[in-house]
Parts: C-alpha cells; sequence; structure tokens
C-alpha cells in the first residue's frame, strides 16, 4: 500500500488537532506543529512518492513549508520572513542550477528558424 501525498497531509493536520484537543500544545504551536509536520512530510515525499524530475521542487518547499513554522520559536516575526525569503532563494537557485538540461542550453542558445523573426516570417 502506498500512502500518497494528499493522505500524508490528511495525518499530518489530524495530529496536530489531536494535540490541541488533549491539550498537549495551545494553538498557536498546533497551527506551528502543523507546518513542521506538514514540512517534513514533505521533504520525505519527494525521496519516496515523486519523480526524479520534481525532488528539488518539493524538497525545496518542504523546507519552506517546515521554516514556516518557526514564527512560534522567533519573538520577532522577520526573523521568520527572513528565513522563509532565504528558502525560497535558495529553492529558484536550485531548481534553476539543478533543472537545467543540455536542451535548454541549445534552445536559449539557437538562432530563429527562417532566419528572421516570427513576425518577419509570418505570411
Amino acid at each position: 500500500m502506498k500512502l500518497g501525498y494528499g493522505a500524508g497531509i490528511l495525518i499530518v493536520v489530524l495530529l496536530s488537532a489531536a494535540a490541541w484537543l488533549l491539550g498537549i500544545v495551545d494553538l498557536p504551536r498546533m497551527v506551528s506543529l502543523m507546518l513542521l509536520l506538514g514540512g517534513l512530510w514533505t521533504v520525505v515525499a519527494a525521496f519516496t512518492i515523486f519523480d526524479v524530475s520534481e525532488r528539488s521542487f518539493y524538497l525545496g518547499w518542504g523546507v519552506v513549508v517546515a521554516a514556516l513554522s518557526t514564527f512560534d520559536v522567533f519573538n520577532n516575526f522577520n526573523y521568520t520572513i527572513a528565513l522563509i525569503l532565504i528558502a525560497i532563494v535558495a529553492l529558484i537557485l536550485i531548481n534553476v542550477y539543478i533543472g537545467r538540461t543540455p536542451k535548454m542550453y541549445s534552445a536559449a542558445t539557437a538562432r530563429p528558424a527562417g532566419g528572421g523573426t516570427p513576425a518577419a516570417t509570418a505570411v
């Protein structure tokens, strides 16, 4: 039996709600726990459920979602926003440099077919 991504997120939400209802965590920490577990599940799913071509995307967003859970740890909200911005920039850089293929390089450097611009060749 293979656990789907949505089922894992549902389990994360239910576990966090159960911890809140049992009085283990208060409401802000429940949201923080939900974000942390959701981010960790996304990282695990990146390696187990998703294709290799999508791995860096889900891995990066798992880290971003887990970083969102730090709003409860830091008193200053600016630190959380800074961590999220750093994680998003890292995600963009990883996707740009890992996701490149030789086709992307050749498509970017190739001249247009027909020797002219598309507007000049249209009749």
